[in-house]
């Protein structure tokens, strides 16, 4: 970038040089301060509305005079008054035979505003110094005394041009048989150019850069924010701040080739001086420019474009001895990298701790209590690298790896199979992201993986009204990326479940479908579910075979693949076939084996049921009785009602298959299995799971009929008909769990 490029913006010892222009938006302004600091009486609304309106034009860009009255006539403003009064100064002040003496009286009056009264030292002042209006004030009154009188005459003349144009939009509006004004829109009004001064772009940027990063709701829509970036630079093309926002603007709708301009043109405009004899100097911004690069290329998941311009951050900060830029390195290092990923982490989380860099030896406590959970560590060890991240994180305030905390913390249950745990750390992120501490507020990722592990949770309840209401709830507060991928995955899986529960299998494929652009793994899976529902069950180990092959599998999928495998096997031949049995107890043992190794409690839960029923089907019904006591619990205590109706359906088969003779005894269990049914009948018709209900309510006329008890036969007969007249069965799954 050559020199001259930056001779505007920068004088010869690099720093910015921070001139501002006087316009006639400010006179405008400080003539409403004055005028409302001249009132002798001021209503409480009108002294609300003052400030509220106040604030917002010191932040706002230069418009044009006539914007700024349409503003203060404004209905939801009380501010006509003031609004009047100003009008008639500013005729005052373009009077012909007043001139620029009027500025001049102005700007005296202005200055006794801001002295404290003669007659008493302690008598207040008419405008405070040292508050918002005040400083606004004599930062203006400062820039008016520097200005040449050749220049006093030009604003004289702008603000006349300006004022005129004013009157006569106010003389047409006026003069309407319906004198409303959309006033909401000022810049249709406007035909100017807004004019951002320093300090006013700075504010704007840092307020929308901190928005975006911590509450993106509050954050302006993408396409109004860039047209505001666009302003920003066209007042000033080398602002480098500005093109960091569009690049942060463009990473929430996930446009790569904005993100990666915007980045390039903001380092372009922060490229150091050639006269600057600092060596450190010179290269910081290459060095951090590749460091922002390689965390681009990362978020759209370039893997090995990212790890190329990682190395090239690390060879400058070796270069320069900057420690920091290196273990920032190092921490994305760790985050690209799958091999000796532990002691990356480890070396990381030292390194950052000895450097004092707090956030980045949180975040890698966080990253390797999760990497230690895929590893098989026990989950003590797991839950004490998460302690030490909270304890950070509470000293320094940091309210990001907060929320990030909590969310790992209801992973990591879910992951152990402690669904009541997990909801629990969902609800007390959100808790800590509402009430009282809106102004300390994080809406990012993990806040919206919290609600969505709610609606994950009311699902499994059957409760979709409520589902509904969240996921509207998500898509309002989290529109754009990457935070609106997780509520759109919960989404389509909301929706696959209760397409798989009324058993519309075209539907569900086709939804499973959709799935694979936000998660390929998870349409696979359930592209094999869908196979296995409708009886095909070569599709359904092809697909299964594809998610065999993936590398990165972690151990809870591997599960879930095995367990798919085995149901397809025993569905595929005959319940009597001795060798598909044997096969299938192989399999679902090394299931078993590994969900214990990896203390997945709820997937070890679920392996016991799937082979207590492969045993029932063998003939075994003791040795899956055996299983079925160790395993209910886990399931009646973490499972949702589908899972709980299927324990409560083979706990009565097992129930039935291994009662005595006796008629007694037998017709005692027989009656409690009747219980067991009539539960499970009621959670399936809450999750609408029609199919399980008709199989459901056919075993208890089967038990009714057994015990003699024809009424409650007849009535459970009378229920099968109507269901397989609405849900007539698709494919023959009575042999799965």
């Amino acid at each position: 970038m050559s020199k001259d490029l930056l001779s505007m913006e920068e004088t010869s010892s690099g720093h910015k040089a921070n001139k501002e222009t006087l316009t006639p938006y400010k006179i405008g302004v400080i003539l409403l301060i004055k005028e409302y600091c001249i009132a002798i009486q001021r209503s409480p609304p009108e002294r609300r509305d003052f400030c509220i309106v106040a604030l917002k034009l010191i932040q706002s860009p230069d418009m044009d005079l006539k914007a700024l009255i349409f503003a203060l006539c404004k209905t939801e403003y009380v501010l006509q008054r003031f609004a009047r009064t100003m009008e008639v100064e500013c005729v005052h002040l373009t009077n012909k035979s007043v001139g620029v003496e009027g500025l001049l009286e102005l700007f005296d009056v202005l200055s006794r505003l801001v002295k404290s009264p003669q007659d008493h030292s302690l008598n207040s002042y008419a405008l405070c110094r040292s508050s918002v209006l005040g400083l606004y004030v004599r930062r203006t009154i400062i820039f008016f005394e520097e200005l040449a009188f050749s220049e006093v005459a030009q604003l004289y003349d702008a603000f006349v041009e300006d004022f005129e144009e004013a009157a006569m939009a106010l003389a047409n509006a006026r003069s309407l048989p319906t004198p409303r004004v959309d006033l909401g829109n000022v810049k249709e009004i406007s035909k100017n150019k807004n004019i951002w001064d320093c300090r006013r772009a700075e504010l704007l940027v840092a307020q929308q850069a901190q928005a975006l990063q911590t509450d993106e709701h509050k954050a302006i829509p993408p396409a109004k924010l860039q047209v505001l970036v666009r302003e920003l630079l066209a007042c000033n093309p080398y602002y480098a701040e500005a093109h960091y926002l569009s690049y942060l603007n463009c990473l929430r709708v996930n446009e790569y080739c904005g993100a990666q301009d915007s980045l390039y043109h903001c380092f372009d405009r922060l490229a150091p001086l050639e006269n600057r004899s600092a060596t450190d100097d010179r290269s910081r911004t290459f060095r951090y420019a590749a460091l922002n690069l390689a965390a681009l290329h990362a978020q759209f998941d370039h893997k090995d474009v990212a790890k190329a311009a990682l190395k090239e951050a690390i060879m400058m900060a070796q270069e320069a001895g900057d420690n920091v830029c290196l273990q920032l390195a190092h921490a994305w290092m760790y985050h690209l990298s799958k091999e000796n990923k532990s002691q990356l982490i480890e070396r990381s989380v030292g390194k950052a701790s000895m450097l004092g860099i707090t956030h980045t030896t949180s975040l890698g406590l966080i990253a390797s209590a999760h990497n230690s959970a895929l590893e098989g560590k026990s989950p003590s060890h797991v839950f004490q690298t998460l302690i030490k991240s909270d304890v950070l994180n509470c000293q320094h305030s940091m309210t990001d790896l907060m929320s990030m905390s909590y969310a790992e913390k209801a992973a990591l249950w879910a992951y152990y199979g402690k669904a009541e745990m997990s909801i629990v750390s969902s609800q007390l992120l959100l808790l800590h992201n509402s009430g009282n501490k809106k102004q300390t507020m994080f809406n990012g990722a993990s806040t919206c993986q919290a609600v969505v592990n709610i609606v994950n949770a009311l699902v499994e309840f059957g409760e979709y009204s409520l589902v509904d209401v969240v996921l509207d709830h998500a898509k309002e507060r989290f529109p754009n990326e990457p935070s609106n991928k997780i509520w759109m995955l919960s989404q389509q899986l909301y929706q696959l479940t209760k397409l798989m529960r009324h058993e519309k299998w075209s539907d569900a494929e086709a939804t499973a479908n959709q799935i694979s652009s936000l998660d390929t793994i998870e349409s696979k899976f359930r592209l094999a579910e869908v196979a296995l529902a409708k009886g095909d069950y070569p599709t359904g180990l092809d697909h299964i075979s594809n998610i065999e092959k993936d590398e990165d599998l972690n151990p809870q999928n591997r599960v879930r693949a095995m367990i798919l495998s085995s149901q397809i096997m025993n569905s595929s031949i005959l319940p009597g076939n001795g060798i598909t049995g044997t096969n299938s107890l192989v399999l679902l043992n090394s299931a078993l084996e590994m969900a214990t190794k990896y203390h997945l409690s709820y997937y070890e839960a679920l392996v016991k049921m799937h082979l207590a029923n492969v045993q029932l089907i063998m003939g075994m019904p003791n040795q899956a009785s055996t299983l079925i006591d160790e395993a209910i619990v886990q399931i009646l205590a973490h499972g949702g009602w589908y899972d709980q109706a299927r324990a409560l359906v083979l706990h009565a088969k097992c129930l039935v298959a291994t009662a005595p003779q006796a008629p007694d005894r037998r017709r005692a269990i027989i009656q409690d299995a009747i219980k067991a049914l009539l539960k499970a009948r009621t959670h399936f018709t809450k999750v609408e799971a029609f199919g399980k209900v008709k199989n459901t309510v056919y075993l208890l006329s089967l038990l009714y009929n057994e015990v003699d008890q024809k009424a409650e036969r007849n009535q459970c007969a009378f229920e099968f008909r109507q269901f397989d007249e609405q849900y007539p069965t698709k494919a023959n799954t009575s042999t799965l769990y």
